[in-house]
């Protein structure tokens, strides 16, 4: 917000195109508005007149909305127009995919891919990256890209936050080689990694100098999998988790405000999630997303604003369904679980070392060394 009120007064002829650019649009993809099934589509300016934004369960929905209606006000922005938006969710398909075509006023085609929204087949298709080499919403990404490079043959620039960081990365790699030469530029924000499949690949390697990463300090979602060897790495003024969202992080004029690595607890994760994903096979990371999304099934639940509503009785009808399960569903069930509470405890043993709680500078002599184990070897794997 504080970028729209330093640049907004100026186009992209006074002001060219930059990473703070490609993020707001990243972000804009997240909201739906009405009437854009018409190929002319709306300007920002038009869809916030016309009051087009529909309401919807999205992460922070809210500050994406006082975005977009600051955006609309702009001259940088205000002219943009949107068209041929998509948004697909199929749960036998495990498919949540939505993209949007935004005509920039330097003449290129940008496509924003949204991450995941508030849906559980959503965040089940983001598990599903655990153990699948592509999933729906990633051929549906190049599937998209091919049909917008057709309209005309302008140059063509991709941007995601989140999961759509990772579709616009592999929409990248996978596309014909005709629409790769038109690339300008492909921006990942805090998007998970790819299978390693992908990054060997020719097409990767074609791209590779055009893909643009940027993670927060406390890197979880975009640490996952195999990831882009060079990154930017963006502080937030938000604590943990939280960084994923991009309305924390801090701009300084037309960049980022960066930091040299990620913090040590981001390493942590990392390195114990990379660590279940090397100890476990392909079937049986796939029974765990089976098993879980089994269980949530049960409590008739279609988003996580609707579990977290359920409280008790979602709770109850989790539980009742562990029941039911196998013997073999109930040991991936248990690893799984293990899982976050080793993550969560790995967390609170960092924060909460005693003698720390209160400020102070006491060694915890039940501590491991911390050049064996502790930030030392963090900052060097970092």
């Amino acid at each position: 917000m504080d970028y729209l009120v330093w640049r907004g007064e100026f186009g992209f002829d006074a002001a060219p195109w930059n990473e703070v650019d490609a993020l707001m649009m990243a972000n804009l993809s997240y909201l739906d508005f009405h009437g854009l099934g018409d190929e002319r589509g709306w300007t920002l300016a038009d869809a916030k007149r016309l009051e087009l934004v529909q309401d919807t369960d999205v992460a922070n929905f809210e500050g994406r909305k006082q975005q977009f209606l600051a955006m609309a006000d702009t001259v940088r922005f205000g002219d943009i127009r949107m068209h041929h938006f998509i948004s697909l969710t199929d749960e036998d398909e495990e498919l949540q995919f939505s993209a949007t075509c935004y005509d920039l006023p330097d003449g290129t085609l940008c496509i924003a891919f949204r991450g995941t929204d508030g849906t559980l087949v959503g965040w089940r298709e983001d598990f599903n990256m655990s153990w699948q080499s592509v999933v729906p919403a990633q051929e549906a990404a190049v599937y998209y890209l091919e049909k917008a490079a057709e309209l005309d043959d302008r140059p063509l620039c991709l941007v995601g936050h989140s999961k759509g960081g990772n579709l616009a990365a592999y929409a990248a790699a996978c596309s014909r080689p005709e629409v790769q030469d038109r690339l300008k530029a492909v921006y990942s924000f805090d998007g998970p990694g790819m299978s390693p499949d992908i990054f060997q690949s020719g097409g990767y390697q074609r791209v590779v100098d055009r893909i643009h990463s940027f993670v927060p300090q406390t890197a979880i979602v975009g640490m996952m999998m195999e990831y882009h060897r060079k990154y930017t790495v963006v502080k937030s003024d938000a604590s943990g988790i939280a960084q994923h969202d991009p309305l924390t992080w801090q701009v300084y004029g037309p960049r980022f405000e960066t930091a040299e690595k990620i913090d040590s607890n981001a390493v942590m994760v990392s390195e114990t999630l990379h660590g279940l994903l090397e100890q476990t096979g392909r079937k049986e990371r796939g029974k765990m997303v089976d098993t879980l999304f089994g269980l949530m099934a049960n409590t008739k639940a279609a988003s996580l604003s609707e579990m977290k509503e359920g409280g008790l009785k979602t709770l109850t009808g989790v539980a009742r369904g562990t029941l039911d399960l196998t013997p073999d569903a109930r040991k991936a069930l248990t690893r799984l679980a293990g899982l976050f509470l080793s993550l969560g405890f790995g967390s609170l043993a960092d924060r909460y070392r005693p003698g720390q709680r209160h400020g102070e500078e006491k060694p915890d002599p039940e501590a491991d060394d911390p050049g064996e184990n502790g930030d030392a070897g963090a900052e060097n794997k970092s």
